[in-house]
C-alpha cells in the first residue's frame, strides 16, 4: 500500500534539493495514519436474476475473505454490501445502493441512476458507482473502495451493445470516483460472451481509479477461494486512489 508513497516521497527529495527557494511540500496521509489507515469498503453486485448464486457465494465467503485481508494488511476496515437497486434476500446484500444514499442524505437527491435506463436498472453498475462515490457516507481520512460484481455491461444488457453510451457511462463513473479519490475494483465474469468493448470499459473504470478488473470466464469458475484470495488484494490496495491523486497534485 506504501509503494506509491515512496516513490512519491524521492521525487518530492529531487526536487526539493534541486530547486532554491522551495515551498514547504506536506502529503496527507492515506487512511489517516501509517500505522493502522482506515479502509471504507463497498462490495457492491449487479443485482439481475443470473446473479443469484454469486452473492450467496460472496456471503457465505465474506467472513473468511475479511478475516484474510486483515492478516495481509491490517487496517481499520469497515464493508457495506449493496445491490443495484435490488436486494437478494438471506445474504449481506440486503439493502440497495439508492436506499442507503437516501438514508445518509435524508431525501432523494437526483442520482445518475435515475435516468431513462436503456438496459435494466438493476444492472447499471457504473450509475452506481458514480452515485456512491459522490453520496456516500465516507469515513474522514478513511481510503475509499468499491469493488463491482457483474456478468454484463456498466449499463445493463438492454439494447445490447449501445457501445456509446456504455462508454459515456463508464467516463462519468471514472470522473465520479477520480474526483473522490474512490478507488474501483471489478470482477467481470464473461459467461455472456458481450462484445470485447465491454471489457475495454471495466479495465478503464478499474485502472483509471487505482484499482484491477478481475476476469472470471463462467459462473462455474466462481466459488468462495476466488472471493478470499481476492479480497487482500482489495484491501491492501484501497488507498491507491488517494496516492494517486497526492502524487498528480505535486506535479
Amino acid at each position: 500500500m506504501k509503494t506509491l508513497n515512496y516513490f512519491t516521497l524521492i521525487f518530492l527529495a529531487v526536487f526539493v534539493f534541486s530547486c532554491e527557494p522551495c515551498e514547504k511540500i506536506s502529503l496527507e496521509v492515506c487512511g489517516g495514519t501509517d500505522e493502522l489507515p482506515k479502509v471504507d469498503l463497498i462490495v457492491l453486485i449487479d443485482a439481475s436474476g443470473s446473479m443469484g448464486s454469486v452473492a450467496s457465494t460472496v456471503s457465505n465467503a465474506a467472513k473468511a475473505s475479511i478475516d484474510s485481508a486483515l492478516a495481509k494488511c491490517p487496517v481499520d476496515l469497515n464493508v457495506n454490501y449493496l445491490g443495484v437497486d435490488g436486494i437478494w434476500a438471506a445474504t449481506l446484500f440486503d439493502s440497495t445502493h439508492r436506499n442507503v444514499i437516501y438514508q445518509i442524505q435524508g431525501g432523494t437527491p437526483t442520482l445518475a441512476s435515475d435516468g431513462p435506463p436503456p438496459g435494466y436498472a438493476l444492472e447499471r453498475g457504473a450509475n452506481a458507482i458514480e452515485d456512491l462515490s459522490g453520496l456516500y457516507n465516507w469515513r474522514k481520512e478513511a481510503c475509499r473502495a468499491i469493488f463491482y460484481i457483474s456478468d454484463e455491461e456498466l449499463n445493463g444488457v438492454s439494447p445490447i451493445n449501445n457501445f456509446a453510451e456504455e462508454d459515456a457511462v463508464t467516463a462519468a463513473a471514472i470522473a465520479a470516483a477520480q474526483l473522490n479519490e474512490v478507488t474501483v475494483f471489478t470482477n467481470y465474469i464473461l459467461e455472456n460472451n458481450r462484445d470485447p468493448s465491454i471489457l475495454t470499459n471495466y479495465n478503464d473504470l478499474t485502472g483509471q481509479t487505482g484499482g484491477f478488473n478481475l476476469t472470471t470466464p463462467n459462473m462455474s469458475d466462481v466459488d468462495s477461494t476466488l472471493y478470499i484470495d481476492l479480497m487482500p488484494q482489495i484491501v491492501c490496495n484501497a488507498c491507491k486512489a488517494c496516492e494517486l491523486k497526492q502524487f498528480m497534485s505535486e506535479q
